[in-house]
């Protein structure tokens, strides 16, 4: 064999021992240097001992390489059984490398020189060359040294390759668990651009790969999450390496899902960002079982209603708004009547579907902030808030509520086949704050209960007894004022305006209510009840006909022909669709003239409805009838509005006029609203006016008609005509 043959013979030895590329050049140093020294032709054998051998004379190797004439190409990978002495042992004469030929079958039988080098313990090179060389040193001593080299180079060979295969192991796993993974991966580039992302992505998503590389990750974004929210992750990432939590994602189909997502940028060795890594898995499911779990801890399973635990904690949210508002708020404890009854009678399923519909019926008596909860069995608890300040009026707030429940629950139900009557009784106390604990709070509602239970059932009772009786004697008042205008217990009385010339320019109509037991009602007790239970409609309706019979018979006297009567008017009376027919059937069948017929309406009721007020006040102004703005000033008054409205008249309220001549801001509020009727071109009346220096003031200042108690209070009919006449 040539030399110029040799080297990649003995190139082809060395990769078959140790095939990684990168120590190559290693070993093609290493082979120079051998051939620099071998001038003559050479072979080598390449023996892998067996790993499992055990000690004894006789060891088993196999046959991993041959470069010469031997003669044992089809040899190779075969195991044979070699004396260890021509394995382990340093190298050794003749008879030796004969033994080994002679044991490996070869052809050429003789070699002039051999050498032996182990290798790491694990394999044996042997080398043999055809003749001797002509140098006088040993074999051994010349070639050691070279060979140590190709060893060394060989078990950098071999430890590279493990090396190299626990990289491409660990290359396989990380790549088995990309490919795998249940959570999805999302890696970006340093712009934050998508390179990648696993199957478990698409799953989660529906997005393929090759439809989201090269697109940013807001085409994820769900937009349940404002600006800060992102400034704030990406501010973690960059100045903490890391983010975690829980975000709102959309998948391709629209649909928006929580995810828990992991975000973490990977840099190189000098610190320069290559990507981000994000790491997110679907907690939909999780985020249901939460929800049920939720349900099961704070709702009652049958009616859907917050249970006992959930009510306390609303109770003490209550509880903590009264005391920073000083609003008053409510507890009312219901029990239904003969519930047992039905249950023993009827079974228990009849029972639970009366429950799940009284449980329907509560939630449509309260307001979206109040609570209704289901304490057990057939026993319910409703909080209100936001009641009045005024104690007496947060009673009457809670009571209303209160029989509203009563009545729309003593409704029939439909059970399957059945039709049932149920009744409640309802117990109430109020709280404002932490005045009371919440534990004391339930027991006395619960009391309350239980007192309207032995009152009859089907009944409402406060705790406090004091409070109690003040409902009471409410509720009798309105039911006695239910039936005061069948029995002609309303009046009108008559308060008298005037010009700053002192003659007469009509009056105001004043109802009054001449109780038989309880005398003359302040009109501050009973109009507000009227307002509240929806009398005032009838009553106002009865008011506007008197009046304008009154104007009819007015039309026949010189002395009051030419007077006006003005009309309040109920914020239900003019939202009634019917309220314009009303007026003009008044007009019609009394036979009064319109011109003399003053409606006054409120600020609140005319800006309730902007639009519906201008229609309704301009169809009765093409009949003549005319009107003035009441308590003008005492609202949220919008000019804007005002010089819309068909208005004739402004009316000051008495709570400006009383302190005119001493409080300048009275004052000055005054002027303004004189100055701005002047401006609108509207006349300009001030009531209250009850001593000769406020009308001395509001007369110099350009209002020049008058309603108090210097020129008149409000009186009978009979009376305020014989003043008229006197």
């Amino acid at each position: 064999m040539e030399r110029n043959d040799i080297l990649p013979v003995l190139y082809d030895l060395v990769v078959t021992i140790g095939s990684e590329i990168s120590v190559k050049p290693l070993l093609t140093r290493t082979l120079q240097r051998l051939l620099y020294h071998t001038s003559f032709s050479a072979g080598f054998i390449c023996l892998d001992i067996a790993p499992c051998n055990q000690p004894g004379e006789q060891v088993e190797v196999r046959l991993d390489a041959v470069v010469g004439d031997f003669d044992l190409i089809g040899e190779i990978g075969k195991y044979v059984a070699l004396p260890s002495a021509l394995i382990c042992k340093p190298a050794g004469n003749e008879s030796e490398q004969t033994e080994l030929l002679s044991t490996l079958r070869c052809t050429q039988a003789r070699y002039g020189a051999y050498l032996r080098l182990p290798i790491d313990h694990r394999s044996v090179i042997v080398l043999l060359a055809a003749e001797k060389p002509a140098t006088s040193l040993p074999l051994a001593t010349m070639l050691q040294p070279v060979l140590a080299h190709l060893a060394k180079a060989i078990v950098l060979c071999r430890n590279n390759d493990a090396y190299t295969s626990d990289l491409v192991s660990e290359r396989d796993l990380l790549e088995q668990v990309f490919e795998s993974s249940y959570s999805g991966v999302l890696i970006t580039d340093s712009r934050r651009h998508i390179i990648e992302v696993n199957p478990a992505f698409t799953r989660i998503t529906g997005y393929r790969a090759e439809e989201v590389q090269g697109k940013d990750p807001r085409i994820l974004a769900s937009g349940r999450h404002d600006h800060d929210y992102y400034q704030k992750m990406w501010y973690d990432i960059e100045h903490n390496g890391h983010w975690e939590g829980e975000i709102w994602n959309r998948r391709s189909n629209g649909e928006v899902y929580p995810s828990w997502l992991n975000i973490n940028p990977v840099h190189d060795k000098d610190g320069k960002l290559l990507y981000y890594v994000g790491l997110f898995s679907d907690i939909s499911k999780r985020k249901e079982a939460e929800a049920q779990i939720h349900q099961l801890a704070f709702y009652d399973p049958l009616t859907n209603l917050p249970n006992r635990r959930l009510l306390i904690e609303r109770l003490q949210q209550a509880f903590s708004l009264e005391a920073r508002t000083g609003q008053h708020g409510a507890v009312l404890f219901l029990d239904l009547d003969n519930f047992k009854t039905l249950n023993d009678t009827k079974g228990h399923d009849v029972g639970d579907r009366l429950l799940v519909e009284v449980a329907q019926r509560l939630n449509t008596c309260v307001r979206d902030g109040d609570t209704v909860a289901r304490l057990g069995g057939d026993e319910f608890v409703v909080i209100l808030g936001s009641l009045s300040q005024i104690s007496d009026e947060a009673a009457a707030q809670a009571d209303t509520v209160a029989e509203k429940i009563r009545d729309l629950l003593s409704q029939p139900y439909r059970l399957d086949q059945y039709v049932h009557y149920s009744t409640p009784s309802i117990g109430i106390v109020l709280f404002r704050g932490h005045q009371q604990s919440l534990d004391d709070v339930l027991k006395y509602a619960d009391t309350a209960m239980y007192q309207a239970k032995t009152a009859g059932r089907n009944t409402i009772r406060f705790y406090d007894p004091v409070m109690q009786a003040a409902i009471e004697a409410r509720a009798e008042l309105a039911e006695e004022l239910r039936h005061a205008l069948e029995r002609q217990q309303l009046c009108l009385h008559y308060q008298i305006q005037m010009d700053n010339r002192l003659h007469p320019l009509g009056a105001e109509v004043l109802l009054r209510w001449q109780h038989p037991q309880r005398g003359l009602i302040s009109p501050g007790q009973f109009i507000p009840l009227a307002e509240e239970t929806g009398h005032i409609v009838p009553i106002g309706l009865w008011v506007l006909q008197t009046a304008c019979t009154q104007l009819k018979a007015w039309q026949g006297d010189a002395l009051t022909r030419d007077l006006t009567l003005a009309v309040n008017v109920s914020a239900k009376q003019f939202r009634s669709p019917n309220f314009v027919a009303q007026v003009r059937h008044a007009l019609l069948e009394s036979g009064a003239k319109p011109e003399l017929l003053k409606l006054e309406l409120t600020e609140s009721i005319v800006l309730e409805n902007v639009e519906d007020a201008i229609a309704k006040m301009r169809e009765l102004k093409l009949l003549g009838v005319s009107f003035s703005m009441d308590d003008f000033g005492t609202g949220y008054s919008s000019l804007q509005y005002l010089k819309q409205l068909p208005l004739d008249q402004i009316k000051i309220d008495q709570s400006f006029v009383r302190d005119i001549v001493n409080d300048a801001n009275d004052a000055a509020i005054v002027q303004t609203i004189i100055a701005m009727s002047e401006v609108l071109g509207l006349d300009v009346i001030a009531e209250g006016v009850e001593n000769e220096a406020q009308r001395e003031f509001l007369d110099l200042r350009g209002c020049h008609a008058f309603q108090g108690y210097l020129f008149g209070r409000p009186v009978p009919l009979q009376e305020f005509e014989a003043r008229l006449r006197g």
